[in-house]
């Protein structure tokens, strides 16, 4: 009989050192396919990154030819247009922050 009890607690603890054996290779797996995860999302956000700075780089070529009158589309020339609108505003905003300065400077002395 005690030999039995001690069969079956030794069983019972060959069991549960195999559940946690299981456990731990199941989270090992996952802490690995995490890591793969994150490390192609960066470089998915490097390839994007790439990406953008050559669209701007079109976007910047496209720009200075509108400037120097060489560009014929009528929706690249309306894109264009409304590009310079938006950096004469900014101009007109910088232009009115360096008044505010300026009046500000000459009150205080």
């Amino acid at each position: 009989m005690a030999g039995g009890v001690l069969d079956a607690v030794g069983g019972m603890a060959k069991g549960l050192v195999n559940a946690a054996a299981k456990k731990r290779d199941e989270l090992m797996g996952s802490a690995e396919l995490h890591l793969k995860v994150e490390r192609l999302k960066g470089e998915v956000k490097s390839l994007r990154d790439e990406k953008d700075k050559l669209l701007n780089g079109i976007a910047l070529k496209i720009y200075e030819r509108y400037v120097q009158g060489q560009i014929s589309d009528p929706d690249l020339r309306a894109t264009c247009q409304a590009v310079q609108l938006k950096q004469w505003e900014i101009d007109e905003k910088w232009a009115e922050i360096n008044r505010i300065k300026a009046a500000g400077s000459n009150a205080q002395n």
